[in-house]
């Protein structure tokens, strides 16, 4: 009886520890739960607060691009708007310049008509069958020739002869009488002797220089001609007439190049229609007075060739503009110069339209030209 009891006062004593110990976990894991609550409340208010300034930095980013695109679309209407403009502009312009056109294509026509029934009835004599073309193409641009001059009368006397032989020699050789050239050049107009030293120079330069003295004091364009060959001085004094100044400034490069354009048609023979004009002087479409150096037509394909050996700079703007008038380009409008490098030929090319070239080249350059 008394085990018995013992152990109903144990089992109780046990009840309630447990029920004790029940109690003290619920309210230890109630406080954990509140404490977690605690914190999740907190959690949630800062992701709160982040969550509305992240919308509130997107939201203005979504307005500063918006105010971008819209500011990118105005300028782009404003763009279009302009090329519209433009476009408009270039129309307008296009219809004005094919009437322009079709009124030039008939003044040209009337013109070359003209021109031609013109040219025609002029004396027997006056002008050759094949300078007809050239006066019908120069008048039908409003460029009037003055003074004829057959191209068909090829008869030269003694002097001319010899005065072509210099210039082809000056032409074919330039390179190698070049300084003697520019010495002469230089000193025409004085009175004093000139003396070129060509020691250190190479034999071939040496013998041309001889050769071209020699030649001028022969047609008595260098009253005095010496060379020591010891000193290897060339001594020369150049003669006062209108002739020598005339062929020494620049004739002889003119001479040059006509020469050449013959021969090479003269070998063609009747393979290709060709005439020239020479030193022809015209009045131009502005009523000024103008010389053309050579100009002339291989089987109606025209061509313009101006000499220089010396400064261009004050007349490229009217070959230029003459050639626009003319209607030829770069590859029928020749300017010949003793000094050219690739950047002035480039230059002249780019802001003139014409073609600059050496005088080594005017022999290639005509050849390809005659045979085209």
């Amino acid at each position: 009886m008394t085990l018995l009891l013992g152990l109903l006062i144990g089992l109780a004593i046990g009840f309630c520890l447990g029920v004790y110990t029940c109690r003290l976990t619920q309210r230890a894991n109630s406080q954990l739960l509140d404490e977690i609550l605690r914190k999740l409340q907190a959690d949630l208010e800062g992701f709160k607060l982040h969550i509305s300034e992240s919308l509130s930095e997107s939201y203005q980013n979504f307005l500063q691009h918006l105010a971008e695109y819209r500011s990118q679309l105005v300028k782009n209407i404003s763009n279009q708007k302009n090329i519209l403009s433009r476009l408009l502009e270039s129309t307008e312009k296009i219809s004005q310049n094919l009437s322009s056109s079709s009124s030039l294509q008939k003044t040209k026509e009337t013109n070359e008509r003209t021109a031609g029934a013109r040219l025609k009835s002029l004396p027997p004599g006056t002008i050759s069958l094949e300078q007809v073309k050239i006066g019908v193409f120069l008048c039908s641009r409003n460029i009037m020739m003055k003074n004829l001059i057959p191209s068909s009368n090829d008869a030269e006397g003694e002097l001319d002869n010899k005065l072509n032989w210099i210039s082809n020699l000056m032409g074919q050789r330039y390179s190698l009488i070049e300084k003697l050239y520019k010495e002469i050049k230089s000193g025409i107009g004085e009175e004093k002797a000139l003396t070129l030293c060509l020691k250190g120079n190479s034999p071939e330069v040496i013998s041309y220089s001889c050769q071209l003295a020699s030649a001028l004091h022969k047609v008595n364009f260098l009253e005095e001609y010496n060379y020591s060959k010891s000193s290897k001085n060339l001594r020369v004094k150049l003669s006062k007439s209108t002739e020598a100044i005339k062929f020494l400034s620049g004739d002889w490069l003119e001479r040059y190049v006509k020469r050449q354009l013959i021969k090479f048609a003269r070998e063609q023979g009747q393979k290709i229609d060709f005439s020239y004009i020479a030193n022809e002087k015209v009045t131009l479409p502005d009523g000024s007075d103008f010389e053309i150096d050579l100009f002339f037509h291989i089987n109606n394909r025209f061509y313009w060739i101006e000499s220089k050996t010396g400064s261009y700079r004050d007349c490229i703007e009217k070959y230029s503009w003459l050639a626009s008038e003319m209607g030829l380009g770069p590859d029928q409008v020749f300017l010949v110069l003793v000094d050219v490098d690739q950047e002035t030929r480039s230059r002249i090319r780019s802001s003139y339209n014409l073609s600059a070239i050496s005088v080594e080249e005017v022999e290639s350059l005509l050849y390809r030209i005659v045979r085209r």
